[in-house]
């Protein structure tokens, strides 16, 4: 009989749908083995430390998210439509994005690795749009935050806005929103 050979690819799968299921707290590598009936042994060949593997989970999400953005917008205007993109592409995986962003019951090595590798996704994003990519490093990271802010309460609010069929609307609502972040360089 043939042993199955785990990658770092599907490790990383099975972990982000172990967090959907079960939160970041209960992401141990045995648990991890667990519920991928193996040993702990392939997690430990894949990833130096739980700490890796947690750093790792959070920047394939960002990849994902990123690669469908480019996927799904070849022709991008900017932080408006990775708006939306973000607002759609979470309601997709909805649980995992609130262990991510939202559950306060997090290490603080796993908050670090969200807040790192979130900081330069974002910060990527708008060194690519030329509206904002002349921004001093000061106002871009006033820019971050606000844009880091009104992206986490929109995916929010788009589920309530989904149960009440208005999703268009906020949608509509949200591109303004973002338009409006320019603001930031008057401040």
């Amino acid at each position: 009989m043939r042993k199955t050979k785990f990658t770092k690819k599907m490790i990383l799968n099975k972990a982000a749908k172990f967090v959907q299921t079960y939160g970041f707290d209960e992401l141990t590598t045995r648990n991890l083995a667990d519920y991928m009936k193996m040993s702990t042994q392939p997690i430990y060949k894949q990833f130096d430390s739980m700490a890796d593997l947690k750093h790792e989970l959070v920047a394939n999400y960002f990849k994902k998210l990123h690669y469908d953005f480019q996927k799904d917008f070849p022709n991008s205007h900017g932080l408006a439509d990775f708006a939306q993109h973000f607002v759609l592409y979470n309601q997709k995986c909805y649980d995992l994005f609130l262990h991510i962003f939202f559950y306060p019951k997090k290490k603080r090595s796993t908050c670090q690795a969200i807040h790192d590798v979130s900081h330069q996704f974002f910060y990527e994003l708008i060194q690519a749009d030329p509206q904002w990519c002349h921004f001093d490093s000061k106002a871009r990271r006033q820019l971050e935050d606000k844009y880091f802010l009104l992206l986490i309460g929109s995916v929010m609010t788009h589920r309530r806005f989904m149960e009440m069929k208005q999703e268009s609307s906020l949608l509509l609502h949200l591109t303004s929103l973002v338009e409006n972040l320019n603001q930031v360089k008057a401040a």
